[in-house]
């Protein structure tokens, strides 16, 4: 190290040669997003990202980030979502919106009909959860040369989604499909379940144990009358045997008489992390459909059919 003297204050320079230093690394390194809901994502050097914290009826907006300006009129610090998708795509830019969804009944694996500009879809996993790829053409208001969207599935149900969806404008697209692509790669989600175990007997014990949880909640709505048997209690331990029970309590709360049931439940695995178990009950009279995550945890029902009453 040699001491250099400016105008009487003292500086240790060093001497990279004789020391052997490097030169510092000036690459731009992604920042880590993580938000509250259980999204985590790196966003991209270059890239801004606002807080665009909205609520409405199914779902959310988290955020919005990407390298479209942001009209001051819109906010800086939280940005107001509506502003904020007034404006047109500036030549070269990428916008992308980060939220929260769910299908009003339907799950991440039902079939839908196709949006505006849409040309393709793929399904997919991402981080282990089912995943839905979409794919858009030019136009729309925005001016987009193409946009992109995923509907992600929460770790812990098929009925809700996480949702983000990207508008890229040219020139560059390119360039930005791969920050994209790199963003996407990155996303991580807290609280997902292992994979689903393919050895025996291990999905009749997650649907025992789903079960057994559906039996107790009905059962503490009517815990003034302990000697009630609830519909679920009928279920055999194993998948595709026959039972017979009599209940007292069905889907829709106390029947008008105690009841002889036929029960049965089928189970399969649903991509990597989730069961689809179908509850049968006389011969198919009535069915639920319930898709649980590998520990038990019931992530979405579904019924069909008229319930014993």
């Amino acid at each position: 190290m040699r001491a250099r003297s400016i105008a009487g204050v003292v500086l240790m320079v060093p001497m990279a040669m004789s020391l052997g230093c490097r030169a510092r690394d000036t690459t731009p390194t992604p920042r880590r997003f993580h938000h509250e809901s259980g999204i985590v994502f790196d966003t991209p050097p270059g890239w801004t990202l606002h807080d665009a914290s909205a609520s409405f009826d199914g779902g959310s907006i988290i955020a919005v980030l990407g390298t479209q300006p942001v009209d001051p009129r819109c906010g800086t610090r939280h940005v107001d979502i509506n502003c904020y998708n007034e404006r047109a795509l500036e030549p070269g830019t990428i916008a992308v919106v980060v939220g929260t969804g769910s299908f009003r009944g339907g799950t991440i694996f039902d079939d839908r009909t196709s949006g505006p500009l849409e040309i393709g879809r793929e399904r997919v996993e991402i981080d282990g959860l089912p995943a839905i790829v979409y794919r858009y053409g030019p136009g729309g208001y925005h001016g987009q040369d193409e946009g992109l969207g995923w509907q992600i599935a929460f770790p812990k149900s098929v009925l809700r989604v996480y949702g983000i969806e990207a508008r890229l404008r040219g020139p560059g697209v390119e360039r930005m499909r791969a920050q994209l692509d790199a963003l996407i790669a990155s996303l991580r989600f807290d609280g997902v379940a292992p994979p689903v175990s393919r050895e025996p007997g291990d999905a009749d014990a997650v649907v025992e144990t789903a079960l057994g949880e559906l039996d107790r909640r009905m059962r503490r709505a009517y815990v003034a009358r302990p000697e009630h048997v609830s519909w679920y209690a009928c279920f055999p331990g194993t998948a595709g045997t026959l039972a017979r029970r009599v209940v007292t309590l069905g889907p829709g709360g106390p029947l008008a008489a105690p009841r002889e049931i036929a029960c049965r439940f089928t189970v399969a695995p649903e991509g990597s992390r989730f069961w689809r178990a179908t509850l049968d009950v006389d011969d198919g009279a009535y069915a639920e459909t319930m898709w649980l995550a590998s520990d038990g945890t019931i992530a979405g029902t579904r019924a069909s059919g008229t319930p014993p009453s």
